[in-house]
């Protein structure tokens, strides 16, 4: 609620001392949007792939923590004494149980869904962020659906040796947490629960695909909250920002959409991102409310607010940057008494963009968006030469977006593009002749129909 009290709250969330002209520019105090940080030590790298996310969501959803890593060889004997063979056959047993249930490397192998949730975090700091992205991941998509919580609890195999390894894990508890993110782009998260629960339903490709699935909307989701956010509150929650992708396998040029419309475009939104992400914790403390509200909602809560609170908000955001840039030591404090609400916001921006300009400030800024890189660079982009990084689609994903496209339903091809794009994946006319031409090879192409020469392509799954 609009109340001229949330201007002491900001202060006080932000550690204002006047009398030292200090502040802190804290964040995720009333609004949480991303779950990046500024320290690069915490940021996970994905060195080791997706695995310390992927386990700390499943547990997520399932309700469940991880009291301690599995030590694998004190699991395998103790499921061997649990098995009545000779003391002779002990060694055996140990071998074929180490066999199925560990890797080359020595890591458990995911035999099981109900496996997932004991994938562990990283043994680095950059832990801390693995868990920060398993919980946004979690409140964005799941949002406490209690539908989601027993997808991962099911111990039933038919398989003797996997029963016993089920039936001898432990080390799992339930854990209650509440909901610190919320979903800013609903039509991401309807269709991302579509396409879970479709691609859960289908065990041996989801265990070899989960993954890729949740790494990719991870990327999906933060790319797109980074360009509504640049877009202040033009941005469109309800429609994607079209971005562009080559395919792995095809060459491209300077001429192509990928180049100018892809990764391109997402790196220049991305600049600013720390700067909209204060501009945002600032303005959703003072309009007194604790539903993380991005630009486009604030704006609405204000025109639906009455004349009066419109105006006690534009004089505490008058009043708030007059401080701020004295605090700061900026130039010019003096605010047009005469600035609608819009012109005010942009005001806040550029005060705050002046200040990250400092050169004791400009490396949180640069460090900030570089969760975008991380995840972005080890799965979803490519270099191509002088052309730099570019947004990439493997075959492998393709694949897996245009099965949970068409689920099992045949769709005609244009059909098929307009459900890729839905889920983030835009390509131009060249890309789309190579698709064509890929689903061709795979025999995935069904070209009778009632309408002539129309193309159609066969569930894959």
């Amino acid at each position: 609620m609009i109340e001229p009290r949330n201007l002491q709250d900001l202060r006080d969330a932000l550690s204002v001392k006047e009398e030292k002209k200090s502040l802190k520019h804290a964040i995720n105090k009333r609004s949480s949007f991303l779950p990046f940080v500024t320290r690069g030590t915490e940021r996970p790298k994905f060195k080791e792939g997706f695995d310390g996310v992927l386990g700390g969501f499943t547990r997520q959803i399932s309700g469940m923590q991880l009291n301690q890593r599995l030590n694998n060889g004190e699991l395998i004997k103790q499921m061997s004494m649990n098995v009545n063979v000779e003391d002779r056959d002990k060694q055996y047993l140990e071998q074929i149980l180490s066999m199925f249930l560990l890797d080359n490397g020595g890591s458990l192998k995911v035999f099981h869904p109900y496996m997932f949730q004991y994938l562990p975090f990283s043994e680095s700091v950059e832990s801390k962020g693995e868990q920060e992205i398993s919980r946004f991941l979690a409140d964005v998509f799941i949002e406490g659906d209690n539908e989601f919580k027993g997808f991962f609890q099911n111990t039933h195999s038919d398989d003797l040796i996997s029963k016993l390894v089920l039936t001898n894990l432990g080390g799992l508890e339930e854990k209650n947490t509440e909901l610190k993110y919320r979903t800013k782009l609903n039509h991401i998260t309807k269709i991302f629960k579509e396409d879970f629960r479709y691609l859960f339903s289908h065990e041996d490709y989801f265990k070899n695909h989960y993954a890729l699935f949740l790494s990719y909307y991870y990327f999906f989701y933060i790319t797109q909250i980074t360009l509504k956010f640049s877009q202040k509150t033009k941005g469109d929650l309800y429609y994607n920002n079209e971005v562009f992708y080559t395919l792995d396998w095809e060459p491209t040029s300077k001429s192509r959409k990928g180049y100018a419309f892809g990764y391109q475009t997402i790196k220049d939104a991305s600049k600013n991102l720390l700067i909209d992400i204060n501009v945002l914790e600032h303005l959703n403390i003072l309009f007194g409310v604790n539903n993380s509200q991005s630009y486009p909602e604030l704006k609405a809560t204000y025109e639906n607010s009455s004349e009066e609170k419109q105006g006690v908000l534009k004089r505490m955001i008058r009043e708030w940057m007059q401080e701020y840039r004295s605090i700061l030591s900026l130039t010019n404090n003096s605010i047009d008494e005469n600035l609608e609400y819009d012109e005010l916001v942009m005001e806040l921006f550029k005060s705050i963009q002046e200040t990250y300009e400092k050169s004791t400030m400009q490396g949180p800024q640069s460090r900030y968006p570089l969760s975008i890189d991380e995840v972005g660079k080890k799965y979803f982009m490519k270099t191509r030469g002088s052309l730099g990084y570019m947004l990439n689609a493997s075959q492998d994903l393709l694949l897996l977006m245009t099965a949970l496209s068409l689920k099992d339903e045949r769709k005609s091809l244009k059909q098929v593009f307009v459900e890729l794009e839905l889920r983030g994946l835009y390509f131009d006319k060249y890309s789309k002749e190579e698709i064509v031409a890929l689903f061709d090879k795979l025999n995935l192409l069904d070209k009778k129909s009632d309408s002539g020469d129309a193309q159609y392509v066969k569930p894959i799954l």
